[in-house]
């Protein structure tokens, strides 16, 4: 396997068009190539986007492009577009020169990152909110609409499965394929947690007292919360993943009725 390629970052000031959705064009520059203030171990450039639009691509000396964007739109509360990026400059955006930064500008501290998408995609958005704010508000309406639809589609169909899910059917079931990142040992551990679990209440049988099958569900809520104070891996991910697969467990073995959406089982004994 071959070395990765090492990022090659423009220097601070210089400058970069980019072609918005609507045709247009707009700008961003590089603020400082400086230590990163979020994490010096991780390269990175400062940038910030222009509030400029304009129908062609500008030259670095036009003023205009100086100011830096300040996001209102939406829930943005007058924030400057810039952040560090670690990525190299994408072939489509087009140098235009250099905007050397002011001394404030080279001294202004930042701790967020972004990336050159954001600058493009927050331009057009903050642009339209400030002159095209109605079709705005009802496009927002419109995706709030169907976002809801499908969720009550997804409800739906999730809690049609809850009610048809057995014990048989999740032994057979691999647990936690989307974990790419949790060491394999790890991964291993948890789904061997999550199938003992079932092989127990399997066991048990359908006459098992209520009191048995939850020691059986809080031994296995047990076993992640040692698992996860020795290898600390369980971040937001891991935890919905859990408990959305609990949550089929304590289903299929007959105690839903235990459970809800405002007070799920798996919150009486998970720690993470």
């Amino acid at each position: 396997m071959g070395r990765k390629k090492k990022v090659v970052f423009p220097a601070a000031g210089e400058a970069f068009a980019f072609q918005l959705d609507d045709g247009r064009y707009s700008v961003c520059r590089v603020l400082s190539d400086g230590v990163n203030q979020i994490d010096t171990k991780v390269e990175a450039v400062l940038i910030a986007c222009s509030t400029w639009i304009g129908s062609e691509v500008p030259s670095a000396d036009n003023p205009e492009l100086r100011p830096i964007l300040k996001l209102t739109h939406h829930a943005w509360n007058n924030r400057a577009e810039m952040g560090w990026v670690t990525e190299a400059v994408p072939d489509s955006f087009i140098p235009i020169g250099t905007i050397e930064p002011t001394d404030e500008e080279a001294a202004i501290h930042c701790t967020g990152y972004t990336s050159w998408e954001s600058m493009r995609i927050q331009s057009l958005k903050q642009w339209r909110w400030d002159h095209d704010r109605e079709a705005v508000l009802a496009e927002d309406a419109i995706k709030e609409q169907e976002e809801a639809e499908q969720s009550a589609q997804d409800e739906n169909e999730h809690q049609g499965y809850l009610e048809q899910v057995k014990l048989q059917d999740l032994a057979k079931h691999t647990f936690f394929p989307h974990w790419e990142h949790v060491p394999k040992k790890t991964l291993e551990a948890s789904r061997k947690i999550m199938l003992d679990a079932i092989n127990e209440l399997i066991a048990l049988g359908e006459s098992a007292s209520e009191e048995a099958r939850l020691e059986v569900l809080e031994n296995c809520i047990e076993a992640f919360n040692a698992l996860d104070a020795e290898h600390n891996f369980i971040e937001t991910l891991e935890r919905e993943d859990i408990c959305d697969e609990f949550e089929a467990i304590v289903h299929a073995c007959g105690l839903g009725a235990l459970d809800s959406p405002d007070e799920p089982l798996v919150d009486e004994w998970r720690e993470w």
